[in-house]
């Protein structure tokens, strides 16, 4: 059933279990619990609005119970109004296997024209000529004109029967058909068979059809619209007496498919006594079971805090009030104005806080940080679930930057450089101008006005 594949149901391990699943758009359908196997009763999961639902078409339903234990198992199922009169304890009534019992239907008819005009009719057996069977057979035969509506039919102990020249028309098609009959059960189904099927009709129980196979086979069929699969099947159960109890009597019945509509099911009984087998035809849900301590979905953290301690951010919170186990815990922050770029951290086992540095920051921004809790894999090889729902936000604003001491060394080192190099900026050329000055005032005999009149 794809409804049921879609199918997740998650408990809190304390008072109820959460549900959802996919329904059909053409059909009103409702989950239910079983509440008790022998009485087979149940009760309706109570749809409701889950809180921050993002998937669309998906429905949530909710199941208060205080049962839970490691051997504690849902089983869930889904019924409507057509399945729900299915469910009557009247219309599980038993049945007789003779009332439903058929012989097999007798083989290789054939026909052959005599002397005289009439017509010879043989069949064989359906059982083997070893077999008991043989000795109570009856066989009845029918035939008509193909253009009429009505049948005439005769009842023989032998595998053969004329038809007389002077019951047939000369020159028109005829058509006929034999069956069988036990000496217990109902006649046979007609040789060559041709097998068809209305639509069931819902409210009622499909019909049980069985074959005598053999001196104890009996081979059980019923058959079940392939819609009405989707949410119910029958099992068969049996009993040898009228004071025993009904049990299954066919645990994995063969399923076919008839006519692309219908869902054949079939079963073969063995080491039977036909005359004081009864049968029964009992509803079930298909049905999907959990185990509770699988799927466990925690209440989430309470009480969510955040606190300064030097310069970094504390965020602590409270345990759930219920817990099946220990939890370990998972931290979302992100800045208020951009949720979509959220950190994770995760807590240690049991452990309710964590810090997150205060340096990670950005200064001056609005922060939210949300926590949820996940019961711990594998403790003590049981426990298994999801992550539980986020807690409220709690908010904060980082602080304002701070100079840390190797800023501070960077800073006074990018100050000294550049001081040096304004020094050097200013008295280089200033050195360079009183050296040619100082050059220019050294006495030279290329500088003498005397040498330079001689010259």
């Amino acid at each position: 059933s794809p409804w049921l594949q879609s199918l997740q149901c998650y408990n809190d391990y304390s008072s109820h279990v959460d549900c959802k699943w996919k329904p059909p758009t053409n059909m009103t359908i409702q989950v239910w619990f079983k509440k008790d196997i022998e009485d087979n009763s149940s009760e309706l999961c109570v749809p409701f609005e889950a809180e921050n639902a993002t998937e669309d078409g998906v429905v949530h339903c909710r199941f208060k119970t205080f049962v839970f234990a490691i051997g504690t198992s849902h089983t869930v199922f889904f019924m409507n109004n057509q399945t729900a009169s299915l469910c009557s304890p009247s219309q599980h009534t038993s049945q007789d296997l003779v009332q439903h019992m058929r012989a097999r239907p007798p083989g290789n008819l054939s026909v052959s024209e005599q002397n005289d005009g009439s017509q010879m009719l043989q069949w064989s057996s359906p059982y083997p000529p070893s077999s008991s069977l043989n000795k109570n057979l009856t066989f009845q035969l029918s035939f008509r004109h193909q253009a009429e509506d009505t049948w005439t039919t005769e009842t023989v102990a032998t595998t053969r029967m004329t038809i007389k020249r002077q019951w047939l028309l000369p020159g028109h098609r005829y058509e006929a058909k034999v069956r069988t009959k036990a000496s217990l059960g109902r006649w046979s189904e007609w040789s060559p068979v041709v097998i068809w099927k209305t639509r069931d009709e819902f409210g009622q129980l499909p019909s049980l059809h069985c074959v005598l196979d053999g001196e104890k086979e009996v081979m059980c069929s019923w058959e079940v619209s392939r819609e009405l699969a989707y949410l119910i099947t029958y099992q068969l159960t049996c009993r040898h007496t009228r004071t025993a109890q009904f049990e299954r009597c066919c645990l994995n019945p063969a399923v076919s498919s008839t006519r692309g509509t219908e869902m054949r099911y079939s079963c073969l009984l063995t080491n039977v006594d036909p005359e004081t087998l009864q049968l029964k035809l009992l509803l079930t849900h298909n049905a999907k079971t959990f185990a509770a301590h699988k799927y466990i979905r925690s209440k989430p953290p309470e009480q969510v805090k955040v606190r300064e301690t030097n310069g970094d951010w504390v965020v602590e919170w409270s345990a759930p009030a219920t817990a099946p186990s220990e939890l370990f815990y998972q931290v979302s922050y992100y800045r208020t104005k951009d949720q979509g770029s959220s950190l994770q951290l995760n807590s240690s086992k049991g452990s309710t806080y964590v810090t997150i540095l205060g340096t990670s920051l950005i200064p001056l921004q609005d922060y939210e940080v949300k926590v949820r809790s996940l019961v711990v894999p594998g403790s003590g090889s049981t426990y298994e679930g999801i992550p539980s729902e986020w807690s409220d936000p709690a908010k904060w604003t980082s602080n304002k930057a701070t100079w840390s001491v190797l800023k501070l060394i960077y800073l006074f080192s990018a100050l000294i450089a550049a001081a040096a190099f304004l020094t050097l900026y200013h008295t280089i050329p200033a050195c360079q101008k009183k050296v040619v000055l100082w050059v220019d005032s050294v006495p030279s005999p290329s500088k003498s006005k005397t040498l330079s009149e001689i010259k």
